[in-house]
């Protein structure tokens, strides 16, 4: 009798529970969207470092094993060792036909070797900072032994340039049809960006650029959602503007809150300086917005401003800001097409 077939996915990190949907959302919307279409597969998920401790547990009915590695490179034989003998005991119950790895970075070293022992298909989806030089798990890899997969087209732009490798498959990141429904509601949110407060995102140019605004636009109203190590800096920036009474700041939130405060904003600022797919950008087309970002992790979309500098940011805020907009709400990619596609790739 045939054994029921298997596709790992090996990533970073994974929900430690249903409750919590602000941990790598386009991930548990594509592992929710894959066991939709396909409950004949058997679907493990192995995360790396968080969950922080070592565990198995469920998430809807998946089996989830973390290795509890915490990031730390001293750990990393060991948690190389732990995802080793998890697969050997998924593959004693069943027929691995593919493991994906999400990053090219551990979670791919490792799938790559076990695949290669074992000869296994691997799959694993490059979505941004994985290909750029700084990634020191990227010379480690042998990309021409493994279905590469990129998020975007920067992103198979940046890869040749830093390692001479062509991606030949684009998949996309969609998003959830159902979530991204909601009533009509007032437009009060002016500009609103959101993302972890990180250097990388440049959450310090959007108050610059809202404090630019505010002397065209006196009335304006803007927000920041996220956290993360610029936050204190951020605040810091706010006062010295005087933008206290403009833009507010709100930490982290459930995903659905996240949704919500957008489906109430006419413009997303995305001032991220690199991105390999910004699924905020999807969503926010998804919630009716209209975005002004850097050419950077984005889709074509008529919608979207993609400018060069910051000059250019802010002529392209002040016209949307003083003319009638429409809030058409466009969904460029479902999750559904994206875990569709990846099972086409998987040819199961």
């Amino acid at each position: 009798m045939d054994r029921k077939k298997a596709v790992v996915l090996i990533t970073p990190g994974f929900t430690a529970s249903e409750d919590d949907t602000t941990w790598l959302p386009f991930l548990q919307q594509f592992v929710s969207a894959f066991i939709s279409l396909r409950p004949d597969i058997e679907l493990r998920i192995i995360t790396l470092h968080y969950p922080l401790k070592q565990m198995h547990y469920k998430w809807k009915g998946i089996n989830v094993y973390s290795t509890g590695g915490r990031g730390k490179l001293y750990s990393r034989p060991q948690t190389f060792s732990r995802v080793w003998k998890e697969l050997k005991s998924i593959q004693k119950d069943f027929d691995i036909s593919v493991i994906q790895s999400f990053w090219l970075t551990d979670t791919t070293l490792i799938a790559q070797r076990y695949c290669k022992k074992y000869n296994i298909k691997h799959v694993a989806y490059a979505i941004g900072q994985d290909v750029l030089k700084t990634n020191k798990y990227l010379k480690l890899l042998n990309l021409s032994t493994i279905q590469v997969v990129a998020m975007s087209q920067s992103i198979v732009n940046k890869c040749f340039e830093t390692r001479g490798h062509k991606i030949s498959e684009i998949i996309p990141m969609g998003v959830v049809p159902e979530e991204v429904t909601m009533p009509d509601e007032p437009r009060t949110i002016d500009v609103i960006g959101i993302g972890s407060l990180s250097p990388l995102k440049n959450y310090l140019l959007f108050t610059e650029i809202i404090a630019e605004l505010k002397k065209d636009f006196p009335e304006l109203k803007a927000m920041i959602i996220g956290t993360g190590e610029q936050e204190h800096l951020i605040k810091e920036k706010i006062k010295s503007e005087g933008l206290e009474n403009t833009l507010e700041m709100i930490s982290s939130i459930p995903h659905r809150e996240v949704l919500a405060y957008m489906n109430r904003s006419k413009i997303l600022l995305h001032t991220s300086s690199y991105e390999g797919q910004s699924t905020v950008i999807m969503e926010a087309l998804a919630m009716g917005l209209h975005i002004v970002c850097f050419d950077v992790g984005r889709v074509d979309n008529e919608k979207i401003m993609a400018c060069k500098d910051k000059d250019e940011m802010l002529r392209q805020l002040k016209a949307l800001l003083s003319k009638q907009l429409d809030y058409k709400k466009v969904i460029p990619c479902t999750s559904f097409d994206t875990a569709n596609a990846f099972i086409r790739l998987y040819g199961i």
